[in-house]
């Protein structure tokens, strides 16, 4: 093993196409920071990283002996991609731990062998694992874990609100009969149309899922300027895009209805693979 600690950060998420109808997935890394630290000795650690370990540790062969602390500005259970960033965080850092010469590629997908063993995905999202440790946009196809394309969008605001609101996951059968009009979705946000596509992926998990509030939420997002508005995996966070400066009536909107919401921003990317 290493004989330092081991640091690392990776960042939560917002979707641009759900991944659960085609297996074709998107997402954007948002300024969230999931920090990980890893040192040798032993901690108290949740079920989700004693999982990752134990799983990384038949994987890979190694009995591990760390302590894993991780320390994360995502709301959890949110839609926010905070599963996906807390495992390829642990997966980039014990790896490094370990004295091993690790792709940031790699690592994304056994982040999403990891989260789809342990049943917290349903296909793995290794569109969300990649964003989290890319940074940017990419657009992926979660059954082959390939990366389809990367993107660097421009340094917009984000708003969220709504995931402080229950999960709603009884109507996801719905969402996986939209396969044939996710593909296409997909093809629109490949071919640069991001932002619509990003909108229509929000409202059709909105409906399907029945997050009714949320519809209207972005609705009114949308009416304000919002570059792009949805609900982000599958709920119950709210998403909104802004140009910077641009994003104070609908934070106004929110303060008086959801009455509290996260401001943070879009992250560039930092390691390009394609």
């Amino acid at each position: 093993m290493g004989s330092r600690d081991e640091e690392y950060i990776t960042y939560g998420g917002i979707s641009i196409i759900n991944a659960v109808p085609a297996w074709l997935g998107g997402s954007l890394a948002i300024d969230l920071k999931v920090k990980t630290r890893i040192s040798e000795g032993s901690c108290e650690m949740n079920d989700f990283i004693n999982f990752i370990l134990n799983y990384l540790g038949s994987r890979l062969g190694f009995i591990h002996g760390v302590c894993v602390e991780v320390n994360s500005e995502v709301p959890p259970g949110s839609g926010l991609k905070s599963n996906s960033a807390v495992a390829v965080g642990v997966v980039y850092s014990l790896l490094r731990f370990l004295g091993k010469d690790v792709n940031p590629v790699d690592a994304a997908k056994l982040a999403a062998e990891v989260t789809r063993a342990h049943g917290s995905s349903i296909t793995g999202a290794f569109d969300d694992a990649s964003a989290a440790i890319l940074g940017g946009a990419v657009l992926t196809d979660n059954k082959s874990l390939r990366i389809i394309k990367q993107l660097n969008p421009d340094s917009l605001t984000v708003v969220i609100t709504g995931y402080m609101e229950r999960k709603r996951l009884q109507a996801i059968d719905r969402l996986r009969a939209l396969s044939g009009i996710y593909q296409a979705l997909f093809n629109m946000a490949l071919s640069g149309d991001l932002w619509r596509a990003a909108t229509i992926n929000g409202m059709l998990i909105a409906e399907s899922l029945e997050y009714h509030n949320a519809l209207k939420a972005i609705g009114v997002a949308l009416r304000l300027g919002a570059v792009a508005s949805g609900v982000s995996g599958n709920g119950p966070s709210i998403y909104a895009i802004f140009k910077a400066g641009e994003e104070g009536p609908f934070i106004d909107y929110i303060r008086s209805t959801w009455g509290y919401h996260l401001i943070t921003s879009l992250v560039g990317i930092r390691y390009l693979v394609l």
